[in-house]
């Protein structure tokens, strides 16, 4: 395992219901946590259209799966830069229930999708609630992936750290008036399981309000130590597993 992780959280604002248009801003980002060393980059939910639930009446709208080849350009930055991406869309994969995804590719042509698994408002007439995937592996550091309101549900989080995780990263959007939840969601999860947590958030209109940004990462003893404001930006923080070691009484080996 690698000593430290450096990990990128985009903060954007879509266009709505345009994903060439968002995927290309995507690969400008990406270009960017590259530049800083970013061996993984998380984009906000639903980061390819906007968090808007009547766009999805347009067929384009929808992701067919990680293999879409709209996502190609991403699929290849991802093995230029050697580094995980992992962005967000709705996802309608032939034979399979649609889902809000996180769609996750990888440095050596690696892609699947990660469904959210815990819906929330009018989400339910358009998506199936998804199964957890298993953490990803980055340089031996496992991360595990949520989508917004998985957040929220301190069983996913809790079945993410018996998996292993060292890293519990979501990909979300938090709204005006939800600014104290949002802190206490992340720092929580990170507090109970003593493993790094962190959230990519959309910033900007959206159809749920006006949406905060937030992008941040906690430590594993819950404490909030690098963030954004409320702009569209980019935030490279670098990870350490000593942090994690130091507050695990048992911590995995590392090496």
């Amino acid at each position: 395992m690698a000593d430290d992780l450096v990990l990128a959280l985009a903060q954007t604002t879509p266009v709505p219901g345009d994903l060439p248009a968002n995927v290309a801003h995507a690969l400008d980002v990406a270009d960017a946590a590259a530049a800083e060393g970013a061996r993984l980059l998380v984009f906000p939910e639903l980061s390819l259209i906007g968090y808007d639930l009547a766009l999805l009446h347009d067929d384009a709208c929808w992701a067919s799966g990680a293999g879409d080849p709209r996502l190609e350009p991403l699929r290849a930055r991802a093995r230029r830069h050697g580094m995980w991406i992992v962005a967000g869309a709705p996802v309608r994969e032939p034979g399979a229930a649609p889902v809000i995804g996180s769609i996750v590719l990888g440095p050596a042509g690696q892609d699947h999708v990660h469904p959210k698994a815990h819906l929330h408002g009018s989400e339910t007439g358009w998506f199936t609630a998804g199964r957890p995937q298993p953490p990803i592996d980055v340089d031996g550091w496992l991360v595990a992936l949520a989508v917004c309101f998985d957040m929220a549900h301190p069983g996913h989080a809790a079945q993410a750290a018996a998996a292993g995780a060292d890293l519990y990263v979501s990909s979300s959007v938090y709204v005006q008036g939800e600014e104290r939840r949002h802190d206490l969601h992340h720092g929580a999860r990170a507090m109970d399981h003593r493993m790094y947590t962190a959230m990519a958030g959309l910033t900007g209109p959206s159809a749920i309000g006006s949406a905060i940004g937030g992008t941040a990462v906690w430590a594993p003893d819950g404490s909030r130590v690098a963030g954004l404001d409320g702009l569209p930006g980019l935030l490279v923080h670098r990870l350490r597993s000593t942090e994690i070691e130091r507050h695990r009484p048992r911590a995995r080996p590392r090496g």
